[in-house]
C-alpha cells in the first residue's frame, strides 16, 4: 500500500515520495511560474532554449565539408534550419548510411548547446531500426 500526504499548495493526496513534495501539477506551475519570472527556460539548465542566432545560415557546399570528413562519403544535402544542416553520408569503413548534422559555428561556443548536440548524437548512435 502506498503511503500518501497532501500536497501542501493544493491539498490533493499524493505520495510520499513526490518530488518537491508537492503533486505534479503545483509541480509544473511552480516551474512555469520560474521560467515566466525569468523570461526564459531554467538558466544554465542543458535543457533551456537554444539561443537563436542573428541572421540565416548557408549549409556549406559538399566541397568544402569532404575535406574535414574523409571518413564519409557525402551526400545530397537533407535539409537545414536555422542552426545547422543535415547530409546524407556513408561512412564507407563499415558500410553503411549516416547522417551528418553540421552547427553554425556559433553555436558551438554555448556550452548548453553543445550539451544538448551531444546528447542528441548518443540517443540517436543507440538507434536500431
Amino acid at each position: 500500500m502506498t503511503d500518501f500526504t497532501t500536497c501542501p499548495k493544493c491539498g490533493s493526496g499524493l505520495p510520499a515520495d513526490a518530488p518537491g513534495g508537492i503533486c505534479p501539477r503545483c509541480l509544473m506551475l511552480a516551474g512555469l511560474k520560474i521560467q515566466a519570472e525569468s523570461g526564459d527556460e531554467v538558466s544554465g539548465s542543458a535543457y533551456a532554449r537554444t539561443t537563436p542566432q542573428p541572421g540565416s545560415f548557408v549549409a556549406p557546399g559538399l566541397d568544402l565539408l569532404a575535406p574535414h570528413f574523409p571518413q564519409l562519403e557525402l551526400g545530397a544535402l537533407l535539409g537545414q534550419g536555422g542552426l545547422g544542416a543535415v547530409y546524407k553520408a556513408r561512412q564507407t569503413k563499415l558500410d553503411r548510411t549516416v547522417a551528418l548534422k553540421i552547427i553554425r559555428p556559433e553555436s558551438a561556443s554555448d556550452s548548453a548547446f553543445a550539451e544538448r548536440f551531444n546528447r542528441e548524437a548518443r540517443t540517436l548512435a543507440r538507434l536500431s531500426h
